[in-house]
């Protein structure tokens, strides 16, 4: 395996009795989760310590973000994310090709970068490594097939491991936000209404999604199938009960239950429904008194 330049002998063996210490993660291989490629703190000082002064800081900051730098510092990041790859026992790099969210899930298509000549940096700004910052670290680029953790962090930081999907050999993956929910509360954590982050990926590598917001959009998205008649006002209301919309999300879905109850009521009338049926349809209706005389019964 290329593993570009080398590092000296005395900042190598620091670098792996640092890790040795830290029970540092990240194998390669198609068994397990490529990683993030933000660069540890703790390699990062021993790659950075023979940079100079000028370039020191701004290394170090674009490291620890897993991010390149321009201008004269980028040849000394070449040589230190040479250095960090050959410190370091991470051999795979996770690529979130595409991400798309939807009313029930979230889609990923994903990739992984191995095989790499120096540590991989994403420009800055963008949220996750990409296929051309992988390439101009040296890399082979393929599509992911493998687990992929689902975990959801509380708002003090704390993290809790849900469960595991498996992307295919298209590197496509889906999470149910209603699996992950009702996982949760099977297990008495309250769901995801409880939790602020949701994660996809080891240490999120994939995603990372902010609940509040994904709840707010997820609401405006339900409530506009609602307006087109596509989604049920009753179910808004249950899922979303928080949200300025649920109350009149409510009186509707009222209105839609005494309509279909005044409907079956008139075809009780007209012989084109049992009395019975209607019963067990409406347990409570404004009806359901003139629907028992003719089944016989009386309301208790």
């Amino acid at each position: 395996m290329r593993r570009g330049k080398p590092i000296r002998a005395a900042a190598w063996g620091a670098a792996a009795a640092l890790f040795v210490a830290a029970g540092c993660a990240g194998l390669g291989g198609r068994s397990r989760e490529p990683g993030r490629n933000e660069v540890d703190p703790r390699v990062m000082a021993v790659v950075t310590a023979r940079t100079s002064e000028p370039c020191r800081a701004a290394l170090t900051t674009a490291l620890a973000a897993g991010e390149q730098v321009t201008g004269t510092c980028a040849v000394m990041q070449t040589r230190a994310a040479q250095e960090a790859l050959a410190a370091t026992r991470q051999r795979s790099f996770g690529i979130v090709d595409r991400a798309t969210v939807r009313l029930a899930s979230m889609t990923l298509v994903l990739s992984q970068a191995h095989l790499c000549r120096r540590w991989p940096l994403r420009t800055p700004g963008q949220g996750s490594l990409d296929v051309g910052g992988a390439r101009l670290a040296g890399c082979n680029v393929r599509r992911y097939v493998g687990p992929v953790a689902v975990a959801v962090a509380a708002a003090d930081g704390s993290v809790v491991q849900v469960m595991t999907v498996r992307s295919d050999e298209d590197g496509q993956a889906e999470v149910s936000f209603a699996e992950v929910d009702a996982l949760l509360r099977a297990r008495g954590r309250g769901g995801l209404g409880s939790f602020a982050e949701l994660q996809v990926g080891r240490e999120a590598w994939a995603a990372r999604v902010e609940l509040p917001a994904l709840r707010t959009q997820l609401a405006e998205w339900h409530a506009a199938w609602v307006g087109l008649g596509r989604g049920s006002p009753g179910l808004f209301a249950a899922l979303h009960p928080e949200d300025e919309a649920a109350s009149g999300m409510r009186t509707r879905a009222l209105e839609a239950s005494l309509k279909r109850q005044a409907e079956d009521a008139a075809a009780v009338e007209r012989g084109e429904l049992s009395a019975r049926r209607f019963l067990e349809r409406h347990v409570w209706s404004p009806y359901r008194s003139l629907v028992e005389q003719k089944d016989g019964r009386s309301s208790p």
